[in-house]
């Protein structure tokens, strides 16, 4: 792209950086698959043909280019029969697709409603997946048998590690976990932040996957974590064949419908777990569903969070999916982690890592009140110095935001002092427009980047000098991904802490709008109860937290309640004539929430949030830097075995 180019890229993108946020539908036409809704199903007498459908019919698509209301119209078909239309937002991104050739397959995913109106229908859509598809790789395997080997051999291997990190190739220690794996060994893999320990599960996963048709059960200690590289493997993996799946209590109720089914006929590559969600549902992992694989990312709270009873019943679950082999994954393991580990998993061999990244240093700006004009100084001090006698330039900079519309903002601001040289970069970018960021900023036609946690997770980038922690991140995990993503081309590199104790309130109350806390769920289900009639109370999350009259409560609130309170058997959830409604079940006993999986989850993300808090907010630069450039292993064990 030139220069030109470039400049009219980048003036498109800010031009839509509000329409990707406000458009729920920005991104859909990336998925290889979706839920959706069928649009004007009341009309024409379509409700007496629904009467007659059933769950997993399929049905036809068929794109209506001369209806005079939608030039994008998509209708729905069960044979001759029209069951009425895609929605028009949802319409404008998925026909030029099918105009250009992809072709969409659908089937019904659930029915709603009841007897004579208000009937709905839930349809599963699939895009089918262009070459190379795995029927494509699995066909060169054939032709290649070396193809699985872990060291790289064969052609489905290279492809994999292509689009896994580019034109780079495995370090050695990568290489020695890809061995053991390989071998068939229960492995533990220690390295530290920014050497590829994502690399050896994301590779092991797919070879296993196309040359064996073996799958992969991939366990996060945090429902964030596993949803930051659910994003990470679909864009690198997924237009390879592979298909992966996220199993937590953040999904709604059409992903988590759409997760047991392909659990029940084993339609499933790699899964990303929490050990909450494995512990309820592991009977879900069985026959055709059992996993060959089983990886603990992480692994260190096996040690460190034996107060989380999915944690200390982690070994026995892995061992009831069948003994699957076993890949555990840290960067932080000394002498009783270590040896905890190996005991519980049954490991056979490991492999350390010493390096220890002594180009990294931390720069404590934790005390600054003028976020943005740091930026402006530190943008405009490095821009000086991006020209040099060896060739290489410098002052690539990374700025990592908690949110999508503080990503946005602070990219907008900076624009006018810095001009082009900006841009942002979230999840909800249509991918075509990440793919052409990461290209620019890659090869220099970008010098900062202002983005969420999406940004970096298998993008070959090794020549950023200065990664910026804007907000307070909301685990160890994220600060370490997001920090180690600074000076992977060995140089010098500074990693700036730009966040403030203010930051803290902030992710606290983001938190619990996804995990109400206990007392919000007693408040919310005593107000809910108070307001329904006859047991029962009708209408939309938004609708519903409007008549609890809480100046506190929002719609998120609610709907992370109302799906706890479901999983607990506290109320039951659906549809009939009159549309959506909350029905209160008896409740025998005292309801233990601890045992909800949902509410579960948000415990241990409001706990992971509190320790890492206050370390990330007092701790000298010194400790924090240490914990972000080297491993920590046992001291008196062989560094491979």
């Amino acid at each position: 792209m030139q220069a030109d180019d470039a400049g009219a890229f980048i003036d498109r993108v800010f031009a839509r950086a509000d329409e990707y946020l406000t458009d729920p539908y920005s991104t859909i036409g990336d998925a290889p698959h979706f839920h959706t809704k069928i649009a004007g199903v009341s009309f024409e007498g379509r409700q007496d043909i629904i009467a007659g459908l059933r769950t997993g019919a399929p049905l036809q698509l068929l794109r209506r280019p001369e209806n005079p209301h939608d030039a994008n119209a998509i209708a729905v078909h069960y044979g001759d029969l029209q069951l009425g239309f895609f929605n028009k937002r949802l319409a404008a991104h998925i026909a030029p697709r099918m105009d250009g050739g992809a072709r969409y397959s659908a089937r019904i995913a659930s029915l709603t409603g009841g007897a004579a109106k208000h009937r709905g229908v839930n349809i599963f859509v699939e895009r089918e997946c262009p070459e190379p598809s795995r029927r494509a790789l699995a066909r060169r395997r054939d032709q290649a048998p070396a193809a699985r080997s872990g060291t790289g051999h064969g052609e489905t291997a290279e492809r994999v590690r292509s689009a896994l990190i580019g034109n780079a190739a495995p370090h050695d220690a990568q290489r020695a976990v890809l061995e053991r794996i390989e071998s068939g060994k229960n492995t533990l893999a220690v390295m530290g932040t920014g050497r590829g320990k994502s690399f050896c599960f994301q590779f092991s996963a797919a070879m296993r996957s196309f040359c064996d048709e073996g799958k992969t059960l991939v366990i996060y200690p945090l429902r964030a974590l596993a949803n930051d590289q659910y994003e990470a493997v679909r864009r690198t993996l997924e237009p390879l064949g592979l298909r992966c799946f996220r199993a937590n209590g953040s999904i709604d109720s059409d992903e988590r419908e759409e997760l047991f089914t392909v659990l029940a006929d084993g339609s499933w590559d790699v899964v990303l777990s929490t050990p909450e969600f494995l512990e309820f549902h592991h009977a879900a992992f069985v026959g055709p569903s059992a996993p060959s694989l089983a990886v603990i990312d992480e692994a260190h709270h096996l040690h460190e969070s034996r107060h989380r009873p999915a944690y200390a019943h982690l070994a026995t679950t892995v061992a009831a999916l069948g003994n699957p082999q076993v890949l555990a994954l840290t960067a932080t393991a000394a002498d009783d982690a270590f040896r905890r580990i190996a005991q519980e998993l049954h490991v056979d061999a490991w492999v350390i890592d010493p390096t220890i990244r002594e180009n990294l240093r931390v720069v404590d700006a934790r005390a600054t009140r003028d976020k943005h004009r740091y930026l402006v100084e530190l943008l405009r001090e490095t821009s000086l110095d991006s020209d040099r006698d060896d060739g290489r330039q410098t002052g690539k900079c990374i700025v990592y935001c908690n949110s999508r519309g503080e990503a946005t903002t602070v990219a907008k601001r900076l624009r006018k002092e810095l001009g082009d040289q900006v841009m942002f970069y979230h999840a909800k970018m249509p991918n075509a427009d990440r793919l052409e960021v990461e290209r620019l900023f890659r090869e220099g036609g970008l010098r900062v980047v202002i983005a969420t946690s999406a940004f970096g997770e298998g993008i070959d980038l090794p020549d950023v000098s200065d990664v910026v922690l804007y907000h307070l991140n909301f685990d160890f995990g994220e600060f370490n991904q997001q920090a180690g993503r600074a000076g992977r081309d060995g140089r010098p590199a500074n990693i700036h802490l730009l966040y403030g104790a203010k930051d803290r309130a902030l992710n606290e109350y983001l938190i619990d709008l996804d995990a109400p806390p206990i007392a919000l769920l007693r408040d919310i289900y005593g107000g809910l109860k108070r307001s329904a009639r006859s047991g029962l109370i009708r209408g939309s999350d938004s609708e519903i937290a409007g008549l609890l009259d809480s100046d506190r409560l929002r719609d998120r609130h609610l709907t992370a309640a109302l799906r706890i309170f479901a999983d607990a058997n506290l109320v039951e959830l659906g549809e009939d004539d009159e549309g959506r409604f909350v029905r209160f079940l008896p409740v025998n006993g005292r309801v233990e929430m601890e045992r909800n999986e949902r509410y579960a989850e948000g415990e241990a993300t409001r706990e992971a949030f509190a320790r890492f808090a206050e370390m990330a907010l007092h701790a000298p630069a010194s400790t924090l830097e240490r914990i972000i450039n080297r491993p920590i292993y046992p001291s008196r064990v062989p560094l491979r075995r």
